[in-house]
């Protein structure tokens, strides 16, 4: 302000003061100032244009996402525009919290503020990545014993949609890609189960374990019919866990047991069956 002038400013509104020298401006518009020497009257006009740039800029965090076993990160955001900055909160989980792009690791919702430079107008925008690492079900079976009875066994559980199974080693199965192969000899067979839709993998071992030892089978020395000694008694002591089974029964007192009598000439086998494994061995005597 001058001494001895007066001020007068029109338009008054968007002024804080419309009767002052410097009013301050809150809108746009132009804004004409009258000025007039109070000792003779004169008096002398200027204007000012006032123009706005409010216009924010664009905010895009980028669409949702979900990370699994398979993909532990994202890139999340959008292409860096010259003229704006980026912050984004919470930092924790983002390689770079001041970057338009950061790769994002950890799961949460992550709001980006950016800002443009020229006339520091901000916008927001937040992006949401959830996580999806649930482990599938692995269960190998129980463990198993192979015998001369029981040759093979179906080993693992039924199959869940969406799972893939890899057994290892594929040696000894009747096809290592399914979730209940068929085992036929001995080992510890491990499974990976893998979820398809996440990349998640769980593991189990079964082990087959294999007994096939044989019994003892001892039909006895051959021996001869006389006058004198009309019987023999042949065979060996019996063993628990067995059972025996003669051939023919025909002239024995009992084909069913370890030891019985002959009465009649001819080979007889025994067949001795060890009942833990079914396996099975035989002998001959000759009367």
């Amino acid at each position: 302000a001058i001494g001895g002038n007066t001020y007068s400013w029109s338009p008054s509104l968007g002024l804080s003061n419309a009767g002052i020298a410097q009013p301050t401006v809150t809108a746009p518009g132009t804004y004409t100032v009258t000025v007039t020497n109070n000792a003779n009257g004169c008096v002398n006009t200027d204007a000012v244009t006032i123009s706005q740039n409010i216009t924010p800029p664009v905010a895009n965090a980028g669409t949702d996402k979900t990370l699994t076993c398979a993909t532990t990160s994202f890139v999340i955001g959008s292409p860096t525009v010259a003229g704006n900055t980026y912050a984004w909160s919470p930092s924790l989980g983002l390689s770079n919290a001041g970057i338009a792009q950061p790769t994002a690791t950890a799961p949460g919702t992550y709001p980006v503020t950016v800002t443009n430079t020229a006339n520091g107008c901000t916008a927001s925008d937040a992006v949401i990545i959830s996580q999806n690492i649930t482990p599938p079900t692995a269960n190998a079976g129980t463990d198993k014993t192979l015998t001369c009875a029981t040759t093979s066994f179906v080993i693992g559980s039924a199959a869940v949609a969406g799972n893939t199974y890899a057994w290892s080693p594929s040696l000894g199965l009747s096809n290592a890609g399914i979730a209940q192969p068929t085992a036929t000899a001995p080992g510890t067979y491990t499974v990976t189960v893998t979820n398809t839709a996440n990349g998640c993998t769980a593991n189990d071992a079964v082990t087959i374990l294999q007994d096939v030892s044989l019994p003892i089978a001892n039909a006895g020395a051959d021996k001869v019919i006389t006058c004198s000694s009309p019987t023999h008694l042949i065979g060996s002591a019996a063993i628990a866990g067995n059972t025996y089974a003669w051939s023919p029964s025909l002239g024995l007192s009992n084909a069913g047991i370890a030891q019985p009598t002959v009465t009649a000439p001819g080979t007889y086998t025994v067949t001795v069956t060890k009942i833990s494994d079914g396996c099975s061995f035989t002998d001959a005597v000759t009367i």
